[in-house]
């Protein structure tokens, strides 16, 4: 008797496991699958670095990659310094007002190297060796070019050399205004030819002279003004124009007597002491 009971007990046993083995794992145990998975088995997901740009600039990939709002400005370049030469000396290009005289009338350019040479030697200039030195000036481009009416700025350049044996010069072809704040910055001098119509000084004999050089020693950057020694007044000793009106007007002109322009060529000559 007990022996059936027994092999009754296994035989229920054995077919308990068989059942328990071909059920759904889900059928089983109800709610969240709480099986670990181990360390081999889990997928890592590791950060991806990202290079920083040179000098802390992000580049629009790099910042789209950190997700950060891409914003490409280029800011226009400004000049936030003033600058003054102050011991630049001044004359009016027809020193004793005889502007009936061809050479004291054309006599600009002249009065431009006079002022620069002064300056750069450190010698006196009154109204008597103003004039004497614009004279002899005019003379020697006579005999140099066969006239001293318009003398442009190349050649104007070249006179220091060739006169005041002053090398400390250099001449610089289409400029920007900022060219010009920035050289004063540095403590140079600057002349440069202009169409003097468009200066529009009241000081001239209007309308203004259509081809003129004058002498700019500094700029006033909260005003937005360069300072200049513009010989063509009695009145321009640190004259100052508003900065776009100026660099409108600058403008080079060929040497003769009156040729016609061709073209807006904006020249400078920077000069500096040794």
């Amino acid at each position: 008797m007990w022996k059936k009971l027994l092999l009754i007990l296994f035989v229920i046993v054995i077919a308990a496991g068989v059942a328990i083995r071909r059920f759904p794992h889900s059928f089983l145990f109800s709610g969240k699958d709480e099986t670990v998975k181990t360390e081999s088995q889990e997928t890592k997901v590791q950060p991806v670095a990202v290079p920083e740009a040179e000098d802390n600039v992000i580049d629009s990939e790099v910042a789209q990659t950190r997700g950060e709002p891409v914003e490409l400005k280029i800011e226009p370049k400004k000049v936030s310094q003033s600058s003054l030469l102050k011991d630049v000396p001044f004359t009016v290009q027809a020193p004793f007002g005889e502007w009936s005289i061809s050479t004291f009338q054309n006599g600009c350019e002249e009065a431009a190297l006079v002022m620069a040479a002064h300056w750069v030697s450190g010698k006196p200039l009154t109204k008597d060796i103003a004039k004497q030195e614009i004279m002899a000036l005019a003379r020697f481009e006579d005999k140099k070019h066969g006239q001293s009416i318009d003398t442009s700025a190349a050649d104007t350049e070249k006179l220091f050399g060739e006169y005041y044996n002053i090398t400390t010069t250099e001449m610089r072809t289409d400029i920007t205004m900022t060219d010009i704040q920035e050289t004063l910055i540095t403590g140079a001098l600057v002349i440069v030819p202009a169409d003097g119509v468009k200066l529009k000084n009241p000081n001239y004999k209007q309308p203004g002279p259509t081809t003129h050089m004058l002498v700019v020693i500094g700029y006033d950057a909260e005003k937005k003004e360069f300072i200049t020694h513009d010989s063509g007044t009695r009145n321009g000793k640190g004259y100052r124009y508003k900065e776009a009106v100026l660099y409108e007007a600058i403008r080079d002109y060929p040497t003769g007597d009156h040729l016609p322009i061709k073209g807006i060529h904006k020249d400078m000559i920077v000069v500096r002491k040794p």
